[in-house]
C-alpha cells in the first residue's frame, strides 16, 4: 500500500490539506473507512475541526484515533485479550515486586519501596518498554560493564525488578505500552482496518512500538499520509544526526521509508506545501520572516522595524501574568478579538499558571489551564489522607485537627475550636488520652463546657472508630484497610455529600471544579479496587499504607474538558495544541524556564545513558538532544499565531533572583536589530480596567494622595456600576477612618468593674500602659489561649511557690533564715523545691525531658536564691515576718520587720524572675507602682500589728531569682584561699545584689547592714564614712513624697477606670511602648499612620528630675506631707 507525505513548514497549512483531503475522499467513498491518527492530547480538537470543515458538519465513516484509542477499536472488534494495568496500577505492582525480591537488590535495597523511588523505577522501566529494550538488553550491558560499578548494579536491580514485573503481568495484565505491542499482531484480523485509509498529523517522531504497529497498518490499509514539518531549504529525506532543527521529522520520515522499502510499498510523490509566504502568514511579512530564519544560521537580518513582534519585560512573573491578562482584554475590546483567538504559552507551566488563573479571573478573562492537575489537595482527599494521618501519628495535635477541619467532620467549627483550645491547654496526646473522661477543667472553663468537650470527643472518636480498629491491629493487609476506608466512606454518606457540593458550584457558576468533585469519589474507588486486586492480601504498616495511598493518589487523573468554546487556553510548550490562533502570548522568556533544566533526572544519568547509545540502544533523548527538541517546540508554537505574537519575560523570580532574557530573546533581537524590549507597564489612561482592579487603583491614590483626572474617572465609573457604589462608599470610609477615643461609659464601666474599684497592681499598670488593653483584659476579660508547657511565666511562678514553702517551712520549726545550718538549707531547698514540681500544673515538668531539666534548674536558682537571701538578712537586723501576705491589691512576697525600742521598721522584697529594676521615672508615669503600693500596705498593717510602735519604711526592694554569671578570679601573690574564697563570695552576692530605695535615715542603715558590705544592698560607702553618689538612697521625706504620690497615682487611674476610659493610646518612652508583647495588638489594630491614632510620649527622667517634679506637685520644697505620714511620723 502506497505511502505518502505532506510536506512543509509551519504556517503553510498541512493540517487543512490533509483534513480537506480525507472529507473529499469521505463524501466521494462513503462505504471506506478513513482514519485520522493524532496524539492522544490532540483528539478533541482534530474531531472538532474536521465537523467544521465537513460540508454537513457530521463524521460518519472518519474516525479520529490515538494509537491507544485505535488499540481499544480493534480490540472491540477482535476481542480484548486482558484487563489493561495503568499507571496506578503499576506502581502498585512493582512495590509488591519491590517487596518480594528486596534481599537480591543491592543499589535499590531499602528504597524500592518507596513511592519516590517507586516512581523513578516505573518511569525508567515504561521508557524501556517503549523503546524495546527487556531484560536481555539489558543483561548484555550489564556484561559489558566493570563488574561492580554503579552502572551495572543499578541495571541489575532494574532486570530483576522488570523480570519481576513481566512475571506478575503474565496472563493478567497488560501495560500501556504493550497495547501497541497486541494491536500489532491484530492487525491483520480487523476488517476496520482493512483497506482504510489511514493518515497521520501532528507526530514529530515515534517509538519503536509505535513503528511495529505503522509497518503492520501497512499491510492492510489502503493508504497512509502522513504531515511532517520542515523548512523550505531542508532536505526532508536527508537525517545527518539528532542537532538540528527539524532532525525529528527528518527521523521520523527515514523511519518510515525504511519500512516501506522493507515491505516493498511504493512511497508516493510529496505533496510538497512550500508557498511563499506560507498562507497563514499573508500580509504578515514580519511574521514570515520569522517562520522563515528562526534558528536557522547565516541568514540576514529583517530591515525593518517588526510591527507585529512584540518583546515585554516585566517586574516578576505575577505582574507579567497581570499585564498579559490585561493586553487580552484590551484585544478583545478595542480590537474585536475572540477569546479563542487568542493563546497563552508558558515556558514554565508550574511557575505561571496559579498566576494566570488568578489575573485571567481579576479580569474576567474566559480560560482553560491545559496541564497536569495532581488532585492530591483536593478537600475531600485530604479528609481521607487525614484520618490515616492522625492514627499513624497517634491522635497528634496536628493531626487531630488536621482531620477535624476538613469538610466532612461531623462536628462544628464553634466545637472544633473550642476542642482545640481544650486539648492544647491540657497537652493532650495519644489515643489513650482521648479515650479517657476528660475530668480536668481549664482556668476559668464551666462543668457545662467540659460535658459539652467529652460530647464532641465521642462524636469524633465514634465517626473513626471502624477504622481505627483495623488500624490498631499488629498484623492487617491491604485489602482490610481498604475495605475499612470504603466502610467509612459508605457510612459517612460521602458520595451524597459530594453530590450536593457539584451543585453547588454549579449554581455558583464554577462548572470545572464541579467537574472535579463528580469524579473524585470514582477516582478514589478505582485506587482501592486496584489496591485490592493487586496487594490485597500482602501485610502492611499504617506508615507504609499512607504512602501507598499517597502514591495511588498522586498517578490518579480526573479530565477536565474546557467548559465553552469561547475561550483563551494556556499550556506549555510540549502539551499544549494551538490552531487557528491569531494572537499569540508567550510568557516565561527568561533564562529560568529557557532553557530551564532538560537534563532527565531519575535513576539514570546522562553519562550511563550515552553508554546505552553507545551500545546502540535508543532512549528517550538526553539533554543535549532536548535542547534542539525545545527549539524545534519553540518555532512549531510561535508560528502558530496568524497576526501578532508577543514574547515577555520576568527581570525577578518569584523568590526576588534576577533573571536574565533567555536565548529566545537574543535570538528574535539578531532577527530583528530594530526591534526594543519594552517595559510592560502602561499609563493609568489606557490601562484596562475592572471593577476589582479599579478599587484597587483607588486605594492606592487615596494612600498616596495621587487623586488625578483619572483617579476621579475611574471613581466616577465604578459609582455608575450597579452594586458597586456601596463598596466604593466602604472603601472611601475606611480611607476616610480617624480613630476617635469611646469610653465604655461610666455606667457599663461600672457593671464591669464594680462600684469601687479594687483592681490589683498590676492592672493599674496595665491602664498605664494602654487604658484599651486594660479594657480588654480585665472588662471584656479576653484571654490568650492556654497552652500546655511551660513559659518563663511559669519559672517565676514555680520559684515563688517553692521560696514560699521554704519559709513557711522555717516558720513552722520556730526558727529564722539565719539559724540554720548550710546542710539544713539545702535539704529543706530541694523538699521545697520537689512539692512545688510535684504540684505545679498537672505534673508539667515530668512531662518531657526537657522540662524535667526545667527543674533542675529551678533547684539551682533556689539554691543560690536560699543563699544569698540568707546572707543578706545575716548582714543586718531585720528577720522575715510575713511571707506572701495578701492585701487588696496584691500580695506581698516577704515583708521583713526589725525592732528598735518604740520603732519598727518594714523592709518589703519582691521575687523576679525578669529583669526588673526600680525606675522612679515608671513610677512617675503609673507604670511601676508596686513597691511603692505594696510599702503603703504593709505599713497600715504593721500599724494594726504593732499598735504601740512607730512604723516606719526602710526600704524596697525587687530581688531577682537568678544564677550568677561572675568572671573567675586568679589568685594574687601571697593570697590565701580565705581570702580569695571570700572574694569570690562577695562577687556572687553582688550580682544577686536586691535592687530599690532605701530610706537614707542613718539609723536605718545601721540596721540594713550592720557592716556596711557593699556587696550586700544597693548601697556603697566612701573613705570618710558617707554614701557614694549612686547609693539608691532617698531622705525619709523624700520617702514618703513616693509613698505618697503612689497612693494618688492609683486612685486618679481607678477613678479614670471607673469613668470608663478605654482610649486606644499607648505610652511610647524612649524605644519602648505599650505594644511591645501585647496579646492584643490583632484587635485593637493600632496604626500610627491612620489619623487619630498616637502614642501618649512620656518622658524619659533621672531620680532627681522625678523628685523635683513631686515637690513641685506639693507647692513646695517638700516639707508638705499628708495625714497619713504626718501621724505615722
Amino acid at each position: 500500500m502506497p505511502l505518502q507525505f505532506v510536506l512543509g513548514p509551519s504556517g503553510s497549512g498541512k493540517s487543512t490539506y490533509l483534513y480537506r483531503m480525507v472529507l473529499e475522499g469521505a463524501l466521494k467513498n462513503p462505504e471506506e473507512t478513513y482514519i485520522v491518527l493524532v496524539p492522544e492530547q490532540f483528539t478533541l480538537q482534530t474531531q472538532k475541526e474536521l465537523v467544521e470543515l465537513h460540508p454537513r458538519h457530521a463524521l460518519m465513516n472518519v474516525d479520529v484515533l490515538s494509537f491507544e484509542r485505535l488499540a481499544y477499536r480493534v480490540f472491540n472488534e477482535t476481542g480484548q485479550p486482558l484487563p489493561l494495568l495503568d499507571e496506578e496500577g503499576k506502581s502498585l505492582v512493582l512495590r509488591k515486586v519491590a517487596s518480594d525480591r528486596e534481599k537480591e537488590l543491592s543499589v535499590l535495597k531499602g528504597n524500592a519501596k518507596k513511592a519516590g523511588y517507586i516512581r523513578e523505577i516505573k518511569s525508567l522501566l515504561s521508557e524501556f518498554m517503549q523503546y524495546d529494550i527487556g531484560p536481555e538488553e539489558l543483561r548484555r550491558m550489564i556484561e559489558k560493564e566493570r563488574e561492580g560499578s554503579l552502572l551495572a548494579c543499578k541495571l541489575r536491580d532494574m532486570e530483576i525488578l522488570y523480570e519481576g514485573f513481566l512475571a506478575y503481568l503474565e496472563k493478567s495484565y497488560v501495560v500501556k505500552e504493550g497495547l501497541l505491542d497486541i494491536l500489532a499482531k491484530l492487525c491483520g484480523q480487523s476488517e476496520f482496518l482493512a483497506g482504510s485509509t489511514l493518515v497521520l498529523d501532528g507526530f514529530t517522531g515515534f517509538t519503536p512500538r509505535q513503528q511495529r504497529v505503522l509497518s503492520r497498518l501497512m499491510d492492510c490499509c489502503k493508504k497512509i499520509v502522513v504531515t511532517a514539518t520542515v523548512g523550505r531549504q531542508e532536505d526532508a529525506y536527508h537525517y545527518t544526526g539528532p542537532f538540528q532543527l527539524f532532525a525529528r521529522s527528518k527521523k521520523m520520515i527515514a523511519s518510515l521509508c525504511s519500512q516501506a522499502e522493507e515491505k516493498g510499498l511504493p512511497v508516493e510523490k510529496d505533496i510538497l506545501l512550500f508557498e511563499m509566504p506560507a498562507p497563514r502568514f499573508r500580509e504578515r511579512e514580519d511574521l514570515a520572516f520569522l517562520e522563515e530564519n528562526l534558528f536557522r544560521k547565516g541568514r540576514e537580518a529583517y530591515p525593518y522595524t517588526p510591527e507585529r513582534i512584540w518583546l515585554r519585560r516585566a517586574g516578576n512573573p505575577k505582574e507579567e501574568a497581570g499585564w498579559t491578562a490585561q493586553a487580552i482584554r484590551k484585544l478583545i475590546r478595542k480590537e474585536g478579538y475572540r477569546y479563542r483567538e487568542i493563546g497563552v504559552i508558558a515556558g514554565d507551566m508550574e511557575l505561571y499558571g496559579d498566576y494566570l488563573t488568578e489575573a485571567f479571573e481579576q479580569y474576567q478573562i474566559p480560560c482553560f489551564l491545559d496541564r497536569k492537575r495532581n488532585i492530591l489537595l483536593h478537600p475531600y482527599l485530604e479528609h481521607i489522607r487525614s484520618l490515616l494521618y492522625l492514627l499513624q501519628k497517634n491522635f497528634s495535635v496536628e493531626g487531630v485537627f488536621r482531620f477535624l477541619r476538613s469538610d466532612f467532620s461531623l462536628l462544628s467549627r464553634d466545637a472544633v475550636d473550642r476542642l482545640e483550645n481544650y486539648v492544647i491547654g491540657m497537652g493532650i496526646k495519644g489515643g489513650g488520652r482521648w479515650d479517657a473522661l476528660w475530668d480536668k477543667r481549664l482556668r476559668f472553663m464551666a462543668e457545662e463546657e467540659l460535658t459539652a468537650l467529652n460530647q464532641s470527643r465521642i462524636t469524633f472518636l465514634e465517626q473513626i472508630r471502624e477504622v481505627r480498629e483495623v488500624a490498631r491491629k499488629s498484623k492487617k493487609t491491604v485489602g482490610e484497610m481498604t475495605r475499612a476506608l470504603y466502610g467509612y466512606m459508605v457510612s459517612q454518606e460521602h458520595q451524597k455529600k459530594l453530590k450536593q457540593a457539584e451543585e453547588t458550584l454549579l449554581q455558583e457558576g464554577e462548572p470545572a471544579l464541579a467537574k472535579e468533585y463528580s469524579q473524585i469519589y470514582r477516582a478514589v474507588l478505582e485506587v482501592f479496587d486496584k489496591f485490592v486486586d493487586l496487594l490485597g492480601e500482602e501485610n502492611i504498616r499504617l506508615e507504609e499504607y499512607c504512602q501507598l495511598l499517597d502514591a495511588g493518589l498522586a498517578e490518579a487523573r480526573i479530565g477536565v474538558i474546557p467548559p465553552s468554546p469561547d475561550q483563551v487556553v494556556a499550556g506549555d510548550l510540549e502539551r499544549t495544541r494551538m490552531d487557528r490562533v491569531k494572537v499569540l502570548f508567550f510568557v516565561g522568556a527568561g533564562d529560568h524556564c529557557l532553557p530551564g533544566n532538560l537534563s532527565r533526572n531519575g535513576l539514570l544519568t546522562e553519562q550511563e545513558r550515552e553508554r546505552f547509545e553507545e551500545e546502540k540502544l535508543v532512549l528517550a533523548a538526553g539533554g543535549k538532544e532536548q535542547t534542539y527538541i525545545q527549539k524545534f517546540d519553540l518555532y512549531r508554537n510561535l508560528t502558530k499565531a496568524s497576526d501578532r505574537l508577543i514574547i515577555s519575560y520576568s527581570q525577578t523570580s518569584s523568590e526576588g533572583r534576577s533573571i536574565r532574557p533567555s536565548y529566545l530573546m537574543g535570538e528574535i533581537r539578531r532577527l530583528y536589530p530594530s526591534i526594543r524590549i519594552e517595559a510592560a507597564e502602561e499609563p493609568a489612561h489606557e490601562r484596562e480596567w475592572t471593577e476589582e482592579s479599579g478599587i484597587e487603583y483607588l486605594i492606592n491614590g487615596w494612600q498616596k494622595e495621587q487623586m488625578d483626572d483619572t483617579w476621579k474617572e475611574i471613581r466616577n465609573w465604578l459609582l455608575a456600576r450597579p452594586g458597586y457604589k456601596k463598596e466604593i462608599e466602604k472603601v472611601w470610609e475606611a480611607f476616610r477612618y480617624s480613630y476617635l477615643p469611646q469610653p465604655v461609659g461610666e455606667e457599663d464601666a461600672r457593671i464591669l468593674y464594680g462600684e469601687a474599684y479594687r483592681g490589683s497592681v498590676t492592672r493599674l499598670e496595665k491602664f498605664s500602659t494602654c487604658a484599651f488593653a486594660h479594657f480588654l483584659a480585665y472588662g471584656l476579660r479576653l484571654r490568650e489561649r492556654q497552652e500546655y508547657g511551660f513559659q518563663k511565666v511559669d519559672l517565676g511562678n514555680v520559684c515563688h511557690d517553692a521560696l514560699e514553702r521554704y519559709a513557711k517551712r522555717i516558720r513552722e520549726e520556730g526558727k529564722t533564715w539565719t539559724q540554720l545550718t548550710r546542710e539544713e538549707q539545702e535539704a529543706w531547698s530541694r523538699q521545697s523545691v520537689e512539692e512545688a514540681v510535684e504540684e505545679y500544673g498537672n505534673q508539667i515538668l515530668k512531662s518531657t525531658a526537657r522540662n524535667a531539666y526545667t527543674a533542675v534548674r529551678v533547684q539551682r536558682l533556689m539554691d543560690w536564691s536560699v543563699w544569698a537571701l540568707t546572707r543578706q538578712l545575716a548582714a543586718g537586723e531585720f528577720e522575715p515576718v510575713w511571707e506572701e501576705k495578701e492585701f487588696g491589691h496584691g500580695k506581698i512576697d516577704r515583708v521583713d520587720v526589725c525592732m528598735a525600742g518604740d520603732k519598727a521598721y518594714l523592709k518589703i522584697m519582691d521575687y523576679k524572675t525578669g529583669r526588673k529594676e526600680l525606675d522612679l521615672s515608671e513610677l512617675y508615669d503609673g507604670l511601676q507602682m508596686q513597691l511603692m503600693i505594696y510599702m503603703r500596705e504593709a505599713l497600715k498593717l504593721g500599724r494594726q500589728e504593732w499598735p504601740d510602735k512607730e512604723i516606719l519604711p526602710a526600704g524596697m526592694f525587687y530581688y531577682r531569682v537568678q544564677e550568677p554569671w561572675v568572671q573567675k578570679l586568679q589568685p594574687k601573690e601571697k593570697e590565701s584561699e580565705a581570702e580569695l574564697q571570700k572574694k569570690r563570695e562577695g562577687q556572687l552576692l553582688a550580682e544577686l545584689k536586691p535592687d530599690g530605695v532605701i530610706n537614707g535615715d542613718k539609723e536605718i542603715l545601721r540596721h540594713l547592714n550592720t557592716e556596711r558590705q557593699a556587696d550586700i544592698l544597693p548601697l556603697k560607702w566612701n573613705k570618710d564614712g558617707t554614701l557614694a553618689a549612686h547609693s539608691k538612697v532617698l531622705t525619709e521625706e523624700e520617702f514618703w513624697m513616693l509613698l505618697d504620690y503612689a497612693q494618688e497615682k492609683s486612685e486618679e487611674i481607678s477613678d479614670r477606670i471607673l469613668k470608663g476610659e478605654a482610649d486606644i493610646r499607648p505610652y511610647r518612652k524612649q524605644n519602648r511602648t505599650g505594644c511591645d508583647y501585647c496579646p492584643y495588638s490583632n484587635i485593637c489594630r493600632f496604626d500610627k499612620k491612620v489619623s487619630g491614632f498616637s502614642y501618649k510620649e512620656l518622658e524619659a527622667m533621672k531620680k532627681e528630675e522625678v523628685l523635683e517634679r513631686l515637690r513641685t506637685r506639693k507647692g513646695g520644697d517638700g516639707d508638705e506631707v499628708d495625714e497619713g505620714s504626718a501621724e505615722s511620723h
